[in-house]
């Protein structure tokens, strides 16, 4: 068997041996000479070891000074730019979305509107003719267009923003990657200078060690190892597939889109991306706690119905979530405890609908979301709505409760799906939707009752009028889910609908079957402290 001696000669790094007696430098000197002074004896025939212990404070100073007042304030004005990108996509978004809701629902009346006077002053104001818009183009100028002409300028413009946010991106991770190089040689540096603030030995260290190596025993230890490396995380289903579309973390604020309308009582918009976020939480199914119910309306400031919004700014998010509910009341209970502190960190103006059905037919969560649906804008005037199961809870706050250009599948990694996604066209269990795009759709189906199927139904929906969904980056899509007894395809759902195993694979009807086709009874109707509660019968 072949072997090879590995020598590891501790001394080399410090002194080549008797070459200094001639005065000339050892490796290490050469390495080190930047930050490190030589108090060496020429006389000597080897280097005093304190000459290497300790690294200069000056160029220490130095590289603190480049770390803290070059670097940082960079990075400050890069992040600051690219904010100012993120407002000015966030605007253009939000006026094509005027614009198309303009081309998708004409009035023979015109548009009526405020105008901001200034000071805070409004008033109202009535466009007869809506069919042209200025535009800003830049510069101070203002353009006549038309609708179409405008939504192809802001096409453009929305391009060309992308384009410098990209770079603004690229830029600002450049820096940060010089930044932590910077910190990690500064904390070297530092525990340098402490590990050998003790006296040491000034003895020449000549110990070297010798080790045997079977090549033949290390190339197949090697292979094994990489192997059990590979495919364990695959066999217990430890990865996320990250193979499918997604909008990166750095793009969300590009793809969300906002509010549209005046400013309120003299406040600014809030930023695109809250300044509250606390990011990745590592909560356990098992470990979601149920709060009472006067600490969180006081913690949170929450009002009657479940209402909330920011006081310091206008959110740039109204939404409303729609929750179905029957016989899980502790699921409700965690799910009010955890959602309100999470949603309020993101700056929402938010409602959380609760919708329950009596026990008189099988559990129809699709038409539960309709009635939802339906009975909220009755409440209040929503664009965005999220669709969202009670036992579903979002680990990352990073995952802004918002609406997208494209209906939006919210989770990416379940923990109950070894954070895999089971399949791409998988479209339930939180979704978010402009209201437009669910009334395109004709919202869901309202034949599937029992659970299931229902979600591969809105997704045949939103092909078949030609839309599109998305997904986050699953690093900040991740969601667990609370325990409960499973309800899915219970006896008693069979025997209220025989039906339901033949409609599993049923193709429905969107013009026929949903929003236009949908019957219900609300038997009660309450504002409680946190959510707003619909008792029906359909």
């Amino acid at each position: 068997m072949h072997s090879l001696s590995v020598a590891l000669v501790l001394a080399v790094f410090f002194t080549t041996g008797r070459q200094h007696q001639h005065g000339e430098a050892g490796i290490g000197y050469f390495l080190l000479s930047p930050l490190i002074p030589s108090v060496c004896h020429p006389g000597l025939d080897y280097c005093d070891f304190k000459c290497f212990r300790m690294a200069d404070p000056e160029k220490i100073e130095k590289y603190e000074h480049l770390l803290n007042n070059v670097l940082r304030e960079n990075l400050r004005i890069v992040l600051e730019e690219r904010d100012k990108v993120y407002e000015d996509i966030a605007a253009h978004s939000q006026l094509k979305q005027m614009i198309t809701c303009i081309i998708e629902s004409p009035d023979q009346e015109g548009l009526r509107t405020k105008v901001d006077l200034g000071s805070n002053f409004y008033v109202q104001a009535h466009v007869p003719d809506t069919s042209r818009i200025y535009v800003n183009v830049g510069l101070g100028f203002f353009l006549e267009l038309t609708l179409q002409e405008a939504l192809g300028f802001i096409d453009k413009k929305l391009e060309l923003l992308n384009v410098k946010l990209s770079e603004s991106t690229k830029k600002s991770a450049k820096i940060k990657g010089q930044i932590k190089f910077v910190f990690e040689g500064i904390r070297e540096l530092q525990q340098f200078n402490e590990r050998n603030a003790a006296p040491m030995d000034t003895k020449k260290i000549e110990v070297v060690y010798a080790y045997n190596i079977k090549f033949s025993q290390v190339w197949f230890r090697s292979v094994a190892l990489s192997l059990i490396l590979w495919l364990a995380p695959y066999l217990f289903g430890k990865y996320t597939d990250t193979s499918f579309p997604y909008v990166a973390k750095d793009d969300v604020g590009q793809e969300l889109v906002g509010s549209v309308g005046p400013l309120e009582n003299g406040l600014q918009w809030c930023p695109v991306v809250s300044p509250h976020l606390q990011g990745q939480n590592n909560l356990m199914s098992c470990d979601v706690e149920v709060l009472p119910e006067e600490e969180i309306v006081i913690k949170n400031d929450i009002q009657e119905g479940g209402l909330w919004k920011p006081q310091e700014c206008q959110s740039r998010y109204r939404v409303a979530i729609i929750v179905p509910f029957r016989n899980r009341s502790r699921n409700l209970q965690q799910f009010l405890s955890y959602m309100h502190p999470f949603l309020t960190r993101q700056q929402l103006n938010y409602r959380i609908v609760v919708v329950e059905q009596t026990a008189a037919a099988a559990f129809n969560r699709a038409k539960l979301f309709n009635i939802g649906f339906v009975e909220t804008l009755k409440l209040d005037h929503y664009d965005c709505f999220i669709f969202h199961d009670v036992d579903l809870l979002p680990l990352n706050d990073y995952n802004t409760y918002g609406c997208t250009h494209h209906p939006r599948h919210m989770y990416s990694a379940l923990d109950t799906f070894r954070y895999n996604l089971p399949y791409r066209t998988l479209f339930g269990g939180a979704i978010a939707m402009q209201r437009v795009h669910f009334q395109k759709v004709n919202g869901f189906s309202n034949k599937f009752y029992g659970w299931g199927a229902e979600d591969d139904d809105m997704y045949e929906r939103i092909s078949n009028v030609g839309l599109v969904f998305v997904r986050f980056d699953p690093r900040i899509s991740t969601y667990i889910m609370v325990s409960h007894q499973s309800s899915r395809y219970q006896h008693s759902d069979h025997q209220h609908h025989p039906q339901l195993q033949a409609q599993a694979g049923e193709k429905t009807s969107t013009e026929d079957d949903g929003l236009s086709s949908l019957s219900y009874q609300v038997v009660d109707h309450q504002v409680k402290k946190l959510f707003t509660w619909f008792l029906v019968s359909c």
